[in-house]
């Protein structure tokens, strides 16, 4: 993950925390819903780039046993605080077996990795996922590569912005088959949401 970025974090988890805090209030719950029903009762669910835990919690509350790791120590110490198991990693080198989770959430995360540099995580999602599980993956659409600032988080952080079948093209190469996609628009931009299943 981009190191100025996780600076960025660093020093504005609780803004980030309070601007995000009720996103799928505002905003439809179908992919958050999709995914638990397609993850096994009570499974194991590792949220890759959890912040400050806003899904994780959600996720806990439908019955999963959920891990957070996060590049940011701030954004781990939140979720720690708020008594979800956490771990401070890369995504570029999860710290768990082959083979350890149901699920992996990875919702708006993966686009503060460089594209030229995003397969590795997305390989090491696939290896720490069982045969057949599930990884939801959030993404949002567009063609640039670039720092920018919000509202809420007024220090910059690197976003990476995907086409559909650009990520559709990312998921294959890592062996994923995606089932399931749906779109919506919180604000300028769309979000792109994707299901896809680990082969055997």
């Amino acid at each position: 993950m981009d190191e100025r970025t996780i600076e960025t974090y660093n020093k504005m988890a609780g803004e980030y925390d309070a601007e995000v805090a009720d996103f799928w209030e505002r905003f439809p719950r179908t992919f958050v819903d999709a995914f638990a029903e397609n993850v096994r009762k009570n499974g194991k669910v590792l949220d890759v780039g959890s912040g400050s835990g806003r899904d994780a919690l959600i996720l806990q509350k439908m019955g999963f046993d959920v891990v957070c790791i996060d590049a940011s120590e701030a954004m781990i110490r939140l979720t720690t605080e708020k008594g979800l198991t956490s771990v401070l990693a890369d995504f570029n080198s999860i710290p768990f077996e082959n083979d350890s989770f149901d699920g992996v959430w990875a919702y708006t995360s993966l686009l503060h990795v460089q594209k030229t540099d995003v397969q590795k995580p997305i390989s090491e999602i696939y290896r720490v996922l069982k045969g057949r599980s599930i990884l939801g993956l959030g993404l949002i659409e567009g063609e640039t590569e670039e720092y920018r600032e919000s509202s809420g988080v007024n220090l910059p952080r690197y976003f990476a912005y995907y086409a559909k079948n650009e990520v559709e093209g990312i998921l294959k190469k890592a062996g994923f088959d995606v089932f399931y996609f749906e779109a919506f628009k919180p604000r300028s931009k769309n979000y792109l949401n994707f299901l896809a299943k680990k082969g055997e």
